[in-house]
């Protein structure tokens, strides 16, 4: 395997630095950062990167000045503290033969922080719709102000040991505000498109000599493909990703989630291909799909980032390999999830993200010290609870009403959204559960449970629809489930009942409207999806548009009854709509399977016996992972 991807595991120079490999971690907030500096957190996630044998890290974007802080959670690259930081950093990182790059990032009139926040400042006084910013433009004092302000933080990361800077340009922030024509209306000497980002780069060059030197831009944005000729003189490599912070639509390519395609960054490196080697960011998760980019001539390194920030240890593995042993990364986009809520980074697919200090991987028990685990549900919560066990060395019985793993996930998976998230869990699981005992197809009693006589038992038999309780006749009803998992179609006039809280109603709207049916989307929420990730929604809304569904929001279930289905404003309950309709899906919710579980506490099992996941109370993929992993490490404490 490792020959087969020479081209990845090759060395790269880049400046006066050279790379073991050509992986890099690409610069990405993990608000692992209190006041402004890093944790002990921040140093151990990103150690466990540089030990998993990943080429580049580049750190994540530190604010050049106060203005550029784009949350409460931004390293502040302008603090004298910092250089302590970086050198904690440094040696965590540089001792597995990683090298550390720092990003220099301002956000310009781009603000995640929540109020009371400070007042945003741009090439000039033009509102970001995303965002809901309204800044004023810089005086020409204070954007040379800014341009020396890199330059000081650049002497800061040098000081700090680390191996090189980078700039970035990028996603609608600070420097694209002054290179891109319709955002910068300036009259003074930053007119210029290039000036400031010229201006900025001589500095951090004039300031940190010795160190490599990068610049950052966005290859979907026309205005960086006219400035990337004059910029890549200037620096010792150029990275690329996708995406535009200021608009719903382009914001989603700075973490696109499926079905957005992967790899997708590679039809866009050519105008960047300017000299300096090019390193290419966005959907690459696969190390084979990467070396053969470089193969071909697509880059010269790619930025692997959500592939490592899910299996830290991917590099090694590929190197030894061991391909078939990488957690895959699913493109749930809980990493950045966690960031917008301004929340340490986390991964649905490895709860030991961000817990590097706290969960660690669990110690294999002697052969006298294995356990039987026995657990009921072969969903996330209890695929989790087994591949934890079996990693331990214990033996380990799963079993599963249905014919297949993945419970809800795999359900999901007939829609586009979720297609691609399906088979990767299930891909991971099938590899982490080698030595698991699978039975599937498997409905189970209590007494039948009993009998195995389990030494631990993890429950995780999920949730199912919830019912709607009011009368619903004349016309055929069926759940958001029934149409995903294929067993009720319905056609002609269809109208989803949304709730609101989760994408189940989506991925049916999807679903439907691809078979030809007139769908309508009644939302009982002010939008659509309230509870999913903000670029997986827009993408939704993107796409249902495209599809010709009707969203109708505000719409509350009444009643159906010959053909028409009645619904009230969720705001103002006495205002009535009804809608014609040959079908209704409903999709309400979910309410917990613990009927099981009531049926074992009743028999005073022996065996210390843990619940995880939607059977406790439904909610995500992240949630049921983490607590299967932490019922079986918390059961097994209490064996031991």
């Amino acid at each position: 395997m490792a020959l087969a991807l020479a081209h990845l595991l090759s060395p790269l120079r880049i400046g006066p630095v050279q790379l073991r490999n050509r992986i890099v971690s690409s610069s990405h907030q993990t608000t692992l950062v209190h006041e402004h500096l890093p944790t002990d957190e921040f140093v151990a996630y990103q150690a466990a990167r540089a030990a998993g044998e990943t080429g580049l890290i580049v750190m994540e974007a530190v604010a050049v000045a106060p203005s550029g802080l784009l949350t409460a959670h931004t390293l502040g690259g302008y603090l004298e503290p910092i250089v302590d930081g970086y050198r904690r950093v440094a040696t965590a990182v540089q001792e597995h033969g990683c090298r550390l790059f720092v990003q220099l990032f301002h956000g310009g009139r781009e603000q995640i922080a929540s109020a009371p926040r400070a007042p945003a400042v741009s090439s000039s006084a033009l509102p970001s719709a995303r965002y809901h910013t309204e800044p004023r433009a810089l005086r020409t004092d204070e954007v040379a102000e800014l341009v020396a302000s890199y330059g000081r933080c650049a002497s800061l990361a040098a000081a700090g040991g680390l191996d090189g800077i980078e700039v970035t340009a990028a996603h609608g922030y600070l420097g694209e505000q002054f290179f891109r024509p319709e955002y910068n209306l300036r009259t003074d000497r930053y007119a210029s498109p290039e000036r400031f980002v010229v201006e900025v780069l001589r500095a951090v060059r004039e300031a940190a000599p010795g160190l490599a030197l990068g610049i950052r831009l966005s290859a979907d944005s026309e205005a960086a493909r006219a400035i990337a000729p004059e910029l890549a003189p200037l620096v010792d490599y150029v990275h690329l990703a996708v995406g535009n912070s200021a608009t719903f639509d382009g914001c989603i390519g700075i973490a696109p989630p499926p079905p957005s395609p992967q790899d997708l960054i590679g039809e866009l490196t050519e105008p960047f291909r300017l000299g300096p080697p090019l390193i290419a960011t966005t959907r690459v998760v696969d190390p084979a799909h990467a070396d053969a980019m470089i193969g071909s001539g697509v880059a010269d390194a790619f930025g692997m980032t959500r592939a490592l920030i899910t299996d830290p240890e991917m590099p090694r593995k590929a190197r030894a390999g061991e391909s078939h042993r990488v957690l895959r990364c699913i493109g749930c986009n809980a990493c950045i999830a966690h960031y917008h809520a301004e929340t340490p980074i986390r991964c649905s697919m490895n709860p030991r993200t961000g817990r590097e200090l706290t969960l660690p991987a669990p110690a294999r028990v002697a052969a006298a010290g294995r356990r039987r685990v026995v657990v009921i549900g072969a969903g996330p919560a209890g695929l989790a609870a087994a591949a934890e066990a079996v990693a331990a060395g214990h033996e380990v019985l799963l079993l599963e009403r249905r014919e297949t793993i993945g419970g809800q996930i795999t359900i999901a998976g007939a829609a586009p959204a979720h297609a691609e998230q399906a088979l990767a869990l299930t891909a991971n699981y099938a590899s982490l559960l080698d030595d698991v005992d699978l039975a599937l197809g498997r409905v189970v009693s209590a007494d039948a449970i009993v009998a195995l006589e389990p030494e631990l038992v993890v429950i995780a038999t999920g949730a199912r629809p919830a019912p709607f309780r009011h009368a619903l006749e004349g016309i055929e009803v069926v759940q958001a489930w029934d149409v995903l998992d294929g067993s009720a179609r319905p056609s002609g006039r269809v109208i989803i009942s949304d709730w609101g809280g989760d994408p189940a109603a989506l991925d049916c709207a999807e679903v439907l409207a691809a078979d030809g049916c007139e769908v309508t989307l009644a939302v009982g929420a002010v939008m659509p999806g309230e509870t999913v990730h903000q670029y997986a929604r827009n993408q939704y809304l993107g796409r249902l548009a495209r599809a010709g569904v009707t969203i109708a929001d505000r719409h509350g279930l009444v009643a159906a009854a010959d053909g028409e289905v009645e619904f009230a404003n969720v705001f103002a309950p006495e205002l009535r709509t009804s809608l014609p309709a040959d079908a209704l899906v409903l999709s309400h919710g979910r309410v917990p399977e613990d009927a099981l579980e009531a049926q074992l506490r009743a028999r005073a099992l022996p065996a210390p016996m843990l619940a995880a996941g939607d059977c406790r109370s439904p909610r995500g993929l992240e949630e049921a992972i983490l607590e299967g992993t932490l019922a079986v490490r918390d059961g097994l404490a209490t064996l031991a």
